[in-house]
């Protein structure tokens, strides 16, 4: 998947998140080879992908 500089920008203005203009191609380079692996990933698991509960990229530090 290619992911444009402009989207990177419509993307980031939309999260508030300030990244200068000479880093966004670096962004939307690195967002598109992310991108691409996961459509591998799915592609690769099929619908097995469903099965598995997503894992937080964050852990809380108190107990739930």
């Amino acid at each position: 998947m290619i992911v444009s500089k402009e989207l990177v920008k419509s993307l980031c203005d939309m999260q508030g998140l300030r990244v200068p203009e000479s880093e966004m191609e670096n962004v939307a380079i690195r967002l598109s080879t992310w991108m691409s692996a996961m459509e591998q990933i799915e592609a690769d698991m099929g619908d097995l992908i469903q099965t598995v509960d997503p894992i937080p990229p964050v852990f809380p530090k108190e107990d739930i």
